[in-house]
């Protein structure tokens, strides 16, 4: 049973929310001097080369039949969402896609239902048909009277997706391996797969120029703080509470991006605040027994 959250799991919440909240202007700034690729592959190269010695020393204390799970939380949980919200935001402000992001818990109790059971309510449906509404109205454009499908901003919806079956494969099946050897061999498989990029027959253009120092720089706090640290303070707060609270982090995240955004002189439209609106109270009503 999850135990009730207490001051030092809502503190991680809070540090999680702030952080990750940060991520998306970071990747905006890493953007300006890479590729989508190359900004995906040096984040977790960052974080996987933080981690690495950690990882290698708690290589062994995973449980062998724990570890193709552990390889699918990499890949869904990690490295597919770090490159899927690098393309997409090379064509979607940073703020909307934080307010996309906050579509986490709804995918992550859609996954609690059909893979593991878990018994809904009709504020539950409710939560559901909102935050996927809200979702639409971001990825669907208007240009010139016309509507347009952004298929971009839908990679950051399939990022989420991502993100809600990662935290139900660690709460259900990896709840009794160590946060510490989970988050430190994970980001360490993620940085060593990202790796693989740079030796591939038409791999990126990773030379430094003096215009990519700031690039870089962001990417690296991205991948130090948002990636690895964060990981194992949050695969810690999914132990210790539920799926469900410690994909609330995505209460304070949206808005964080938002300020970020129009301190960077991003526009923000009346769709944007009905959206984040409708989102945040889909995470409310999905929250509710």
């Amino acid at each position: 049973m999850s135990k009730s959250p207490g001051f030092i799991n809502w503190l991680i919440l809070l540090l999680l929310s702030l952080v990750w909240g940060s991520s998306f202007i970071l990747i905006k700034k890493g953007l300006t001097g890479f590729g989508f690729v190359e900004a995906a592959s040096i984040r977790l190269m960052a974080a996987g080369a933080v981690f690495l010695p950690f990882g290698l020393y708690h290589f062994g204390k995973i449980p062998r039949e724990k570890w193709r799970f552990l390889v699918l939380v990499t890949f869904v949980g990690m490295f597919i969402p770090a490159f899927l919200f690098c393309l997409a935001q090379q064509h979607v402000q940073s703020a909307v896609a934080g307010i996309l992001n906050a579509l986490t818990p709804v995918f992550t109790f859609l996954f609690s239902i059909f893979l593991f059971k878990k018994v809904y309510r009709i504020n539950h449906v409710a939560g559901l048909l909102l935050g996927l509404v809200c979702a639409v109205m971001l990825v669907i454009e208007r240009t010139d009277a016309a509507f347009t499908l952004n298929i971009y901003a839908g990679l950051i919806v399939l990022a989420t997706v991502c993100y809600g079956l990662n935290i139900n494969l660690v709460k259900n099946y990896l709840n009794d391996v160590s946060s510490v050897a989970l988050s430190t061999v994970s980001v360490s498989m993620g940085g060593l797969l990202a790796f693989v990029f740079i030796f591939l027959p038409n791999h990126q253009n990773y030379a430094m120029t003096e215009e990519r120092w700031m690039p870089l720089a962001a990417l690296v706090v991205l991948g130090i703080m948002g990636t690895a640290l964060a990981q194992l303070f949050f695969y810690k707060l999914i132990k210790n509470t539920s799926p469900i609270f410690a994909s609330s982090t995505t209460y304070i995240m949206p808005v964080v991006a938002v300020m970020w955004g129009l301190l960077d002189g991003e526009v923000f439209h009346l769709e944007h605040v009905l959206s984040i609106a409708g989102i945040l109270t889909a995470v409310v009503l999905l929250r509710k027994n």
